[in-house]
């Protein structure tokens, strides 16, 4: 790490021709990248290290540049910015394929693209100038990773949560004992999970966690935090985790990859959340004195009732260290917030803002397509979001993630475990001095009402009391509501007519 540092500042120290620029750029980005590759520096601190290498490399130009300019007034044929972009960003060619679980080391033509003619400015691991935004701060000018907009759009991406069925990891995965789970699906995950999101992302599995997190009891962590792999939960589904300091990093294209993974590959695919995030560095069409302005436009109502808004910071006066607005609460399935980003990374006079928009699938549905177009529901989310689209050109039609009305009702079997689980132990003490009959007068409820959400029908009712047993778990459907009555139940077109007729 000190050697890079030393080469990078001896290179910042010293004057060199245009070529010599380039040349001796091209030898330090090999020499982080070669760090960074075997594990000598981290991929956070090798992607600093690149940020202030073409920092550096950036002014150089720019100064060359200047000089140019004053001894000649012909224009250029390009930028400087584009040039250093050619000469920069196409270091690193890719040619990773990506493999299903089932055959690794083979690509499935079917999931994916062949990469191994592409260059790295189309799916570049490591990324190189579009992922950080350069602000002035008392120790200095720092790089600050920033959300990277997809496909050209105003949006992009800034964390990521999925899952999936860990019988996509094969059908031996399906029955597994609870005591099978943390080795059988372990080892999955360690051998193909890796595999696959070192190709989607371009980092994988770091170490196993001591303990999972959200009702998961096995879990492990990402390279560098970039994010989390979850599982062992009671729905048998493997999650997992990419932070925003992820998504920044993550290989160009990840999220085209990721979708096609859980499009084509995974069983029961699911987003369970995703921030999208849109960067003004400038505040020329975001703030959060404007933001606060369309709250009083009723340009966050969208039906129903009124958004909660919270402003943390100083409002009244201000200190420069930075302001947010809040609309909507954090544990609901959409909240957004609008804060002055430059200012709470350190730079006091820095006007860069952030709108971030935070969707979870609590009780919305969210669409796998947000991840290849993030600008189409960040649009329909808000009325005040589809005017700032609309005033940066992005004209395409909003999106929203509809909500889900959650199932209301559980039948007679699930109502019965549940109370066994709940009152289960109560009851069987009380049984040890209290007679059976006199038990359940005492905990059975006065009033005679069938709960809203229990399916318990007054023909299964009628049915029950007619063929004298308890009321059973099926349907009318599946169940005829004269059984044990043997002529209407031999006639089958007859009851029919009969239950047609109910």
């Amino acid at each position: 790490m000190k050697n890079l540092l030393s080469l990078i500042q001896d290179f910042d120290n010293s004057h060199l021709s245009v070529k010599e620029i380039f040349d001796r750029q091209k030898f330090i980005f090999d020499e982080i990248h070669a760090s960074t590759a075997f594990g000598d520096v981290a991929l956070s601190d090798g992607q600093t290290l690149k940020n202030m290498l073409n920092g550096i490399v950036a002014n150089k130009l720019d100064s060359v540049e200047q000089l140019i300019n004053s001894k000649s007034s012909k224009a250029s044929d390009s930028s400087i910015q584009e040039i250093f972009a050619q000469k920069v960003a196409n270091t690193v060619l890719n040619t990773a394929e990506s493999t299903p679980f089932y055959n690794i080391g083979v690509a499935d033509s079917s999931y994916s693209q062949d990469f191994s003619n592409q260059e790295s400015e189309s799916y570049a691991f490591p990324r190189n100038l579009d992922n950080y935004n350069l602000i002035s701060t008392p120790q200095g000018v720092v790089p600050v990773l920033r959300a990277v907009p997809v496909d050209n759009s105003p949006c992009g991406l800034d964390w990521v949560t999925f899952s999936f069925c860990q019988t996509t990891f094969g059908h031996k995965c399906a029955g597994l004992k609870p005591e099978h789970v943390e080795d059988a699906v372990g080892e999955a995950i360690e051998l193909y999970l890796d595999q696959l999101l070192f190709e989607i992302f371009g980092f994988g599995i770091a170490q196993k966690r001591e303990k999972g997190m959200h009702f998961n009891k096995y879990g492990y962590d990402l390279q560098d935090n970039l994010g989390l792999i979850l599982y062992g939960h009671n729905n048998k589904r493997i999650t997992v985790q990419i932070n925003g300091t992820g998504c920044a990093l993550a290989r160009k294209g990840w999220n085209e990859q990721l979708y096609k993974f859980l499009k084509c590959q995974a069983i029961s695919p699911k987003l369970n959340r995703v921030d999208i995030a849109f960067d003004d560095f400038e505040s020329e069409w975001v703030s959060v004195d404007l933001a606060d302005q369309w709250d009083s436009q009723d340009l966050f109502w969208c039906g129903g009732r009124h958004s909660e808004i919270n402003k943390l910071g100083d409002w009244k006066r201000v200190n420069g260290k930075g302001r947010t607005l809040t609309i909507g609460n954090r544990s609901s399935s959409k909240f957004l917030r609008f804060y002055e980003r430059g200012k709470k990374e350190g730079d006091s006079l820095s006007l860069w803002t952030r709108a971030e928009l935070e969707l979870k699938s609590t009780d919305r549905y969210l669409p796998l397509d947000i991840l290849l177009s993030p600008s189409t529901y960040f649009k329909g989310a808000y009325p005040a979001l589809e005017s700032l689209m609309n005033q940066l050109n992005d004209f395409v039609a909003p999106e929203k993630c509809q909500l889900i009305e959650k199932q209301a009702n559980i039948n007679v079997d699930k109502a019965l475990d549940i109370v066994k689980v709940q009152f289960g132990k109560y009851i069987r003490q009380f049984r040890k001095f209290i007679n059976d009959s006199d038990l359940l007068n005492i905990i059975s409820s006065d009033k005679d009402v069938v709960p809203k959400r229990l399916n318990f029908s007054h023909a299964a009712v009628m049915q029950a009391l007619r063929i004298g047993e308890p009321i059973k778990t099926k349907t009318i459907t599946d169940t005829p509501l004269f059984e044990g009555v043997p002529f209407l139940t031999s006639n089958e077109i007859f009851y029919e007519g009969l239950t047609h007729a109910i």
